[in-house]
């Protein structure tokens, strides 16, 4: 696949966006259940979060005794999907790829739910426990478990999930943070634009919720969105802010790519088919965590 790469200035070399076809649809087929549940058996976890409610998540890991570096992967919205949406997504039974190819590559991989919460809403509040908080106790039991380098944990959020992410990694340290077309709105504190058709391409940024969120990040961060996904707009002022404030962060765009299409076909009522661009992404994002390192300033 030829790629065009379109880069920042050479000073800003952790902070670039690159821009990449999206390619043709490709048939699922020979990049799913390429793991065995007898090689790798799901787990079914349900874990405590701080204000005593359970939330389910879904493990599979290599063979051995490890230490493994891990992937911690949430979702997008709504929370509350239940454990057999989440075996589901870790079997790769929806036609995406990305989950049993990290287990292939020698990860842990989670799949974790968190509770439901409104997709567009304000901006958290510490003090009342929230979906932040369900992605925290799920961290902590990862990095707790004894195969699981806790030094070597990679957070992966699509979506609202990807708001999570970017929440949970302004709170505590991790290896790295993927971030899949992220709903970020109240880590930046948006509100949508006057255009109904495209109320996040000129949404309106709280700029000290925003300074104070990501002035908190510790980690490096990638970014991947798709042209054809109306929060592009909102996704590309997350890089520049991030940007701005000397974070160490990447941002991949791919032509034609829809909402969510770097995580591949999930199941939903919607046509989700999987991309050139969804394989290149993963590449990517592979080669990212692999060679994460966070930079000092």
């Amino acid at each position: 696949m030829r790629t065009a790469i379109l880069l920042l200035a050479p000073v800003l070399a952790q902070a670039e966006i690159r821009y990449y076809p999206g390619g043709k649809e490709i048939p699922h087929d020979r990049y799913i259940r390429v793991v065995s549940e007898a090689r790798s058996p799901v787990e079914r976890l349900y874990i405590r979060t701080r204000d005593g409610l359970y939330v389910a998540a879904a493990l599979r890991k290599p063979r051995g005794n490890g230490p493994f570096p891990a992937l911690i992967h949430f979702h997008g919205a709504p929370g509350g999907r239940g454990i057999d949406q989440l075996v589901g997504w870790s079997l790769g039974a929806t036609g995406s790829p990305v989950w049993e190819r990290f287990l292939e590559e020698g990860f842990v991989v989670v799949v974790a739910d968190y509770r439901s919460t409104r997709v567009m809403g304000p901006a958290l509040s510490s003090d009342q426990p929230g979906f932040v908080d369900d992605g925290q106790a799920v961290l902590e039991y990862v990095r707790a478990l004894p195969y699981v380098d806790p030094a070597k944990v990679t957070l992966y959020g699509v979506s609202l999930g990807g708001n999570l992410v970017a929440h949970l990694i302004g709170r505590v340290r991790v290896h790295a943070a993927i971030l899949g077309a992220p709903a970020v709105m109240s880590f930046l504190g948006a509100t949508p634009g006057p255009d109904p058709k495209q109320r996040w391409k000129n949404a309106a940024i709280d700029a000290e919720t925003a300074r104070r969120n990501i002035q908190a990040v510790q980690c490096p961060v990638l970014i991947l969105v798709g042209t054809a996904d109306s929060l592009i707009g909102i996704d590309r002022r997350l890089h520049d802010l991030m940007e701005k404030h000397g974070k160490q962060v990447r941002m991949e765009v791919y032509e034609g790519g829809y909402h969510d299409f770097c995580i591949g076909p999930q199941g939903q009522n919607r046509r989700e088919p999987l991309m050139e661009g969804t394989l290149k992404a993963l590449e990517t994002s592979l080669e990212f965590v692999r060679t994460a390192r966070l930079e000092s300033r």
